[in-house]
């Protein structure tokens, strides 16, 4: 990791290469390494380190974060859950596979204290980002600052597919990859 004292942005990936879509905060992570970023940005693939993920935050608590993550959010879960995100795909807030969503991290607590935990909003991994804010805020009295691109990944199909392994994106994510840093550069 960098020198604290020189970072004020992390970006953060995280997602499991192994499942295809899942991946891709990893993804992003690997292409920006190609890009040409300020020395005050940290690049850092967090995969599915789920609660390893804490000495970050603890290191870097005075930084802001952007954190790159696959999303499914399901039509149902997306009325049920009232959040201010601003969905790049569609005006209608209509959840689509690829849509994009701009979550401030602050959002993401008001949902860890509304009770509204619906298991088909956020992440896939063992360890959801939204317990590791929240055993964070726990433990240091405090909240991260940043804000989650997430990517979802869900197509609103009701009926449940296997899991199939594979490290590489769909067309429709790979696609996703340019907006995502655009967007990514424009809040660093």
């Amino acid at each position: 990791m960098g020198d604290s004292n020189n970072i004020n942005t992390i970006i953060l990936g995280v997602g499991n290469i192994l499942l295809g879509d899942e991946g891709i905060g990893i993804h992003i992570i690997k292409k920006l390494k190609e890009e040409k970023l300020p020395r005050s940005i940290l690049l850092i693939d967090g995969s599915t380190a789920g609660f390893r993920l804490l000495p970050i935050f603890e290191t870097y608590k005075n930084c802001r974060f952007i954190i790159i993550d696959a999303l499914k959010i399901s039509y149902d879960s997306c009325h049920n859950i009232n959040f201010n995100t601003r969905n790049t795909e569609n005006k209608k807030n209509i959840p689509v596979k690829g849509g994009i969503y701009i979550i401030p991290l602050n959002d993401l607590y008001d949902i860890i204290d509304s009770g509204h935990r619906d298991r088909d909003f956020i992440s896939f991994h063992q360890t959801e980002l939204i317990d590791v804010l929240k055993l964070f805020r726990l433990t240091h009295n405090m909240k991260i600052d940043g804000f989650l691109i997430g990517v979802n990944i869900g197509d609103n199909n009701k009926s449940v597919k296997p899991i199939t392994f594979s490290m590489e994106l769909s067309d429709v994510i790979e696609k996703k990859i340019p907006e995502i840093i655009k967007l990514i550069k424009k809040y660093i």
